[in-house]
């Protein structure tokens, strides 16, 4: 069967940053009642793990009841929450452990004035250090980079703010020019191909004893290895494209023609990371 494992579903385009190598796509948030058909739809299809992103995914303010929803259907799933942080709190904290088996906060720098000109704000590094502090060792914990011409060389310094926690993974994306701020922004951001290596291959020296899972992420990853769901509905396939909406049409119609190999791959080479609740 040609099967969807996991998606990264983008359930509101919301922010409250205003990141400038952003590359999502504008579109409205779709009601609870057709996100549960969309979840539903999904979980007869046997996806395996859904990360919600954005956006900013605290933003859509049903967001806690879907994600019961979801785990009282089918409760083996994963579900993954992908946040800048700033709207976790004393109030939501608790709610997240219990129904999220992942989260994943960005750090681009080690720096605050990094943040602060890149779009996240003053305040992301020191709030997103303190959520791992109190996430670490209580839900599987993973790291997003953003690589850049302007952090590429302090990126390794990330690895020795966070090797202090129990990070199960950590992923360094290259910037991808794709559309929206990124786009208009490429000529300050944009990284060479021997850059990226460098950046690599630095990476795993300093990593090669730890037990974390790196991936790095390229132009060619974001085309081979994911399937996104936008806010409205739309279903991109593996070159970025809109193959369907999910609320009118088949998933397995949708990706018949999808290679899922590289899909696939990316699936085995984290599952052995993955701490089941």
């Amino acid at each position: 069967m040609n099967r969807i494992y996991s998606v990264c579903w983008n359930i509101t385009e919301k922010c409250n940053e205003l990141c400038e190598f952003c590359y999502r796509t504008l579109a409205e948030d779709l009601s609870l009642a057709e996100n549960k058909a969309i979840a539903d739809k999904l979980i007869e299809h046997g996806v395996e793990k859904i990360t919600f992103a954005g956006g900013e995914p605290l933003l859509y303010k049903n967001l806690f009841e879907l994600a019961e929803y979801i785990k009282t259907q089918k409760p083996s799933i994963l579900l993954s929450l992908t946040t800048n942080g700033l709207l976790i709190n004393k109030n939501n904290r608790e709610t997240i452990l219990r129904l999220f088996d992942w989260i994943t906060f960005d750090l681009e720098s080690t720096s605050v004035e990094y943040h602060k000109m890149v779009g996240r704000g003053e305040k992301h590094l020191s709030k997103n250090v303190d959520n791992i502090l109190f996430f670490n060792n209580k839900i599987n914990l993973k790291i997003n980079t953003v690589a850049t011409k302007q952090n590429i060389n302090d990126i390794p310094y990330i690895w020795e703010l966070i090797k202090r926690f129990n990070i199960k993974r950590w992923k360094i994306f290259r910037y991808y020019p794709i559309n929206f701020k990124a786009q208009d922004n490429e000529d300050y951001f944009s990284i060479t191909d021997e850059d990226y290596k460098n950046l690599k291959d630095r990476i795993m020296i300093i990593t090669k004893d730890a037990n974390v899972q790196i991936d790095f992420n390229d132009f060619e990853d974001f085309r081979t290895t994911y399937f996104s769901i936008f806010s409205n509905g739309t279903l991109k396939d593996n070159t970025g494209n809109v193959t369907c909406n999910i609320l009118q049409d088949s998933i397995a119609e949708c990706i018949s023609s999808i290679d899922l190999t590289n899909h696939m791959t990316r699936k085995k080479a984290y599952e052995k990371f993955i701490d089941k609740k």
